[in-house]
């Protein structure tokens, strides 16, 4: 089982594009350490406008894009790709 390596999470600027919407949002970001031993940043996607539709949604943050998608009105909780940087939780 994975547990968090950080307590604290870090909340960082982004842009959520998809289904015909553009908007600011915050993801909240943290460090979660798996059974291996391997340390992963997982996010989630918090502060979105109300009422986007569900499905996919591409995530900017600093210039670096990735994916995540929306199911029932609540965000996929996503590990960061390697390449997203975003300061402390990177």
């Amino acid at each position: 089982m994975g547990g968090v390596v950080v307590p604290s999470v870090v909340r960082v600027g982004a842009v959520v594009r998809g289904m015909g919407v553009e908007a600011p949002c915050i993801l909240e970001t943290w460090k979660e350490k798996s059974s291996s031993g391997r340390v992963f940043t997982r996010c989630r996607v918090v502060e979105d406008p109300p009422n986007l539709p569900d499905g996919p949604y591409d995530v900017t943050i600093d210039g670096q894009t990735f994916s995540t998608r929306r199911w029932s009105g609540a965000w996929d909780l996503i590990y960061l790709p390697k390449w997203v940087r975003t300061g402390q939780a990177a």
